[in-house]
């Protein structure tokens, strides 16, 4: 059985290589990018309390804007 470290590895690289395989440019790599957080969203929703659906998208949330903000001008 896997552990939840390995099964998200698996997870992140089958991820990884559909994105290798179906994008060709830039714009289709941050459209298949928001059509991930898309479909994490309705799975975070779908899955967890309304609790702890909120902490985990607040938390989501404030990791993207850290990430965005170096590269804003």
């Amino acid at each position: 059985m896997m552990t939840p470290t390995e099964k998200i590895s698996s997870y992140f690289n089958s991820l990884m290589k559909m994105a290798d395989k179906t994008t060709a440019s830039s714009e289709d790599h941050v459209l298949l990018a928001g059509a991930m957080m898309a479909v994490a969203k309705m799975l975070y929703h779908d899955n967890l309390s309304e609790k702890e659906y909120d902490e985990i998208m607040d938390h989501n949330s404030r990791d993207l804007l850290n990430l965005l903000k170096p590269t804003i001008h």
